[in-house]
């Protein structure tokens, strides 16, 4: 039998028009058109939903709570789904409970999990689709496990609720990512581990190796693969209602779409969903790693779509680009020698502050010159050219590269320095954000917001 995946329409929404203009407005009518093709996906790629939740059973539903961000950052999964999943469950399951349960990617820098599920909408979401509780996982313990067949992520502190679960449902968002290119159904298992930031008890004789902190170098995709090896999905549920194409998962830009994908293959539906976007699978390196290793499908010959047509459906999503050399004048980053995750999360951090910060950058460049940022080796790099600036240090292998005496020079001679350690310090998207805009206001510089 041929792995199946289904793609449903829900057709106009009525709230669509607002939010994407920036504001979220839930109508009952556009969660009953969500549910109905909630309902049209699952069966068509399942039949009944009692073929994947026996009676009584507990059921985790496990959304993408990238981080404490709005609805209208399109970076989270759509309150309205999230509640149109839960109402279809409760209705037409025999599951004992059904929960809803998450830790955001960057939860102990923007908001734990508490505050992520209320600013994302996601907490309403859950109460008004009936779920029995909704599980902070940061609020609870790990299991720290061996994870059989790895090739990197060997180890892994896991939420215990994830465990737990008789079922698991992944709902992850349509949406690019700098670093994997894009984020479904293999990339929402990030929640699933510890998050710890690298200075505050991170490195803790497990190692960050075993928790998200260690998951964005160069490694990313095959992290991502090894965490789906801890347990896979019974059940995937893309939202793809409102998608986000170019610098996902954090300043890109909203696509209507009108599309909910499912399927119990998460290779497959990813699959089909990046082929939605405008991707080939193999240029997804999660979806081809995966695949290779045996864990799932990715060739469209041989997936079975049903319900819409992919090339009916299809666009071509603006692709993300995690290159932060030369993007924004007066934020200058050197990165010689350095992996993506430093200068992928650096990108990250100075678009937010670039696009969202509310500080025009001109007028931040002229009264604080130009701001520089170093990673990674740099064989080539003149001290002077830190005299009187603003440096931020990030990560920490420049300590290992023969240019590291060349760098401490130049730390000598900045005006102001700024390390952010860690390998990988993910948590840097949010910080040096956080930073600028710190810099901004105590230079006397005012947000236009």
């Amino acid at each position: 039998m041929s792995t199946r995946v289904s793609i449903a329409q829900t057709g106009p929404l009525k709230g669509n028009e607002q939010f994407m203009a920036g504001n979220y407005v839930r109508y009952d009518e556009d969660v009953q058109k969500i549910k109905a093709a909630v309902k049209k996906a699952v069966e068509a790629a399942v039949g009944s939903i009692d073929n994947v939740i026996k009676p009584g059973q507990k059921v985790l539903v496990k959304p993408n709570l990238a981080f404490q961000a709005p609805p209208t950052s399109f970076a989270v999964v759509d309150p309205r789904t999230l509640e149109a999943i839960l109402l279809y469950l409760k209705e037409e399951s025999k599951a004992g409970e059904i929960a809803v349960g998450d830790n955001p990617s960057l939860g102990k820098h923007i908001g734990k999990a508490r505050a992520a599920f209320a600013q994302s909408g996601l907490q309403e979401a859950a109460e008004r689709g009936k779920a029995d509780r909704v599980i902070y996982f940061d609020e609870t313990e790990t299991v720290h496990m061996k994870v059989p067949g790895a090739r990197y992520l060997k180890e892994a502190d896991v939420w215990k609720p994830f465990l737990d679960a008789d079922v698991i449902i992944n709902v992850p968002k349509l949406k690019n990512h700098l670093a994997k290119t894009v984020t479904l159904g293999l990339a929402n298992w990030q929640g699933i581990l510890r998050n710890d930031h690298p200075s505050d008890g991170g490195v803790d004789g497990k190692g960050l190796h075993t928790n998200q902190q260690g998951q964005h170098r160069n490694d990313i995709d095959e992290k991502v693969v090894d965490e789906y090896r801890i347990r896979k999905a019974d059940l995937v549920i893309i939202d793809g209602v409102i998608g986000m194409e170019g610098q996902g998962p954090h300043a890109g830009f909203p696509i209507e779409m009108g599309l909910i994908i499912a399927g119990t293959d998460t290779v497959a539906v990813d699959a089909v969903a990046g082929s939605c976007m405008g991707y080939e699978p193999v240029e997804i390196p999660a979806i081809r790693i995966a695949a290779h290793a045996g864990l799932g499908e990715m060739d469209l010959a041989k997936i079975e779509v049903v319900g819409a047509p992919i090339a009916s459906v299809k666009k071509h999503f603006l692709r993300a680009n995690g290159n932060p050399v030369g993007v924004w004048k007066g934020l200058e980053v050197y990165t010689q020698q350095s992996c993506p995750g430093c200068y992928v999360n650096i990108r990250g951090a100075i678009d937010n502050f670039a696009l969202h910060s509310g500080f025009k950058l001109e007028e931040f460049n002229k009264t604080l010159g130009d701001v520089i940022f170093i990673t990674g080796g740099q064989p080539d790099l003149d001290p002077e050219d830190c005299r009187d600036k603003v440096v931020f240090l990030v990560g920490d292998c420049w300590e290992y590269f023969p240019s590291a005496p060349k760098i401490r020079e130049a730390l000598k001679l900045a005006r102001k320095v700024i390390v952010r350690a860690g390998c990988t310090p993910v948590y840097v998207f949010a910080q040096i954000n956080e930073d600028l805009i710190g810099l901004g206001t105590d230079a006397g510089l005012l947000a236009h917001v």
